[in-house]
């Protein structure tokens, strides 16, 4: 099985300047645990549920800019990456998300729960 297969194609961006409560509103609204964050138009990172609560709500306040607690760099791999191979990425970096890369283009989002899904939906091999 191929990330492109248990990836999300909608993927949210905001621009780093928007406060992270605004952000927050919009991720609950949606039922996602991220969005990229962009700056002068180019993604350079991620905001997650784990900067919210590790930053955001230790250090910070919810009327900074996103910016401000956004993890960089993305970890980025490809559509026909093996699913195996990246959930071994996600796994050793400790993160449950990477962001699905085609030719220099963002074209999707693989998290955590999409791997689940994916796996939940593959066919049983009967042995």
């Amino acid at each position: 099985m191929k990330v492109g297969d248990a990836m999300v194609r909608d993927v949210i961006s905001v621009d780093y300047r928007t406060p992270v409560k605004e952000v927050v509103k919009e991720m609950g609204r949606r039922r996602i645990g991220s969005v990229l964050v962009s700056r002068d138009g180019e993604i350079y990172g991620i905001f997650t549920e784990r900067d919210l609560v590790s930053k955001v709500l230790l250090e910070g306040s919810l009327d900074d800019e996103v910016g401000k607690y956004t993890s960089t760099p993305l970890i980025i791999v490809s559509p026909d990456y093996d699913l195996k191979e990246a959930t071994r990425i996600m796994s050793d970096m400790k993160i449950k998300r990477l962001v699905v890369v085609e030719d220099d283009k963002i074209v999707g989002i693989l998290t955590a729960s999409d791997v689940v899904n994916a796996i939940a939906k593959a066919p049983l091999k009967v042995m």
